[in-house]
C-alpha cells in the first residue's frame, strides 16, 4: 500500500514535502480529470437541454469535490488542475499533467509568474 498522509487543512511545505505529497495530488487529480473529460465528451454531442443542465451541474460537482480534496491535503486548488503548495514564502506550482514539480511563483505573480526551480 502507498504512504499514509495526515489530512490538514492549509499547510505550508518544504519542496520535499511538496514532492512526496505529489503523487496523491497527481493521482486525485488524474482520476477527476479523467472523469470530468467523459462527462464533457458527453455534453459535446447532448442536444436535449435538461438532461445537458444535470450533466453539466455533475460536471461542477465533481470539480468541487476535487477541490476539496486538493485543500484537505493541505494545498490550493488555483483553477482546473492547478495546485499550489504554499511555502511560507511563495508557492510551489504544479499543473496537471506535469510529472514533477518544478516550479515556483511569489504570492503575488501568480502562474504567469512562475520559475522553474533551481
Amino acid at each position: 500500500m502507498g504512504e499514509v498522509f495526515e489530512i490538514h487543512r492549509k499547510r505550508r511545505f518544504t519542496l520535499e514535502q511538496a514532492r512526496d505529497l505529489l503523487p496523491v495530488v497527481r493521482r486525485v487529480t488524474k482520476q477527476a480529470q479523467d472523469e470530468i473529460s467523459k462527462m464533457t465528451a458527453q455534453l459535446s454531442v447532448m442536444n436535449a437541454t435538461s438532461n445537458k443542465s444535470a450533466l453539466e451541474e455533475q460536471v461542477q460537482t465533481r470539480f468541487r469535490s476535487w477541490a476539496d480534496k486538493i485543500q484537505k491535503l493541505g494545498c490550493e486548488a488555483k483553477g482546473a488542475w492547478l495546485v499550489d503548495f504554499d511555502s511560507g514564502e511563495g508557492y510551489y506550482c504544479w499543473r496537471y499533467p506535469e510529472s514533477t514539480l518544478e516550479h515556483f511563483h511569489g504570492y503575488e505573480e501568480g502562474f504567469g509568474g512562475r520559475t522553474r526551480i533551481q
